[in-house]
């Protein structure tokens, strides 16, 4: 009989230290240190690759929009000048309504052909979007464990 507690103790101690070994090694496992996963990774490394041609876009755009602004500009000051000298020179009304007519139209065409090579330049290119980091669940275990607090009252 003696015998047979004995062994029961051991199979029990056995048994216990087991089930602590275990336990201890699951716990350690349930609370991995977050890590992004490889997915996540890999598209917020093509996320950065897009935002780079994105700002390459934006920059090539925006030169040659500036360039066609500084050509309508150059257009617009040859006008206003030509009509300035030339309004030096005129002495009737008729001679005067008729530079300034021509500097309306010079600044008219010069203001269509801006436009239309803004148009030619397209739409904006479109942002990309930034991949959202996926949420790890909380264990079930951390969250049975989790106590509220009492909530302050005024």
């Amino acid at each position: 009989m003696h015998h047979l507690g004995m062994r029961r103790r051991g199979i029990a101690l056995v048994v216990i230290s087991l089930t602590l070994l275990f336990s201890s090694s699951l716990n350690a496992s349930a609370e991995p240190t977050p890590s992004p996963s490889p997915d996540y990774q890999m598209l917020m490394n093509q996320y950065k690759l897009d935002l780079d041609r994105f700002r390459t876009l934006v920059q090539a755009r925006e030169k040659a929009r500036s360039q066609i602004n500084r050509t309508f500009m150059l257009a617009v000051n040859d006008a206003n000048y030509e009509a300035r000298i030339t309004m030096k020179i005129a002495k009737t009304a008729a001679a005067k309504n008729e530079i300034l007519s021509k500097q309306k139209i010079a600044i008219t065409a010069a203001s269509v052909t801006r436009d239309a090579a803004i148009v030619a330049l397209g739409a904006l290119p479109t942002p990309p979007v930034k991949p959202v980091k996926p949420v790890e669940m909380a264990t079930l275990d951390k969250m049975k464990n989790k106590k509220s607090s009492p909530s302050p009252t005024r």
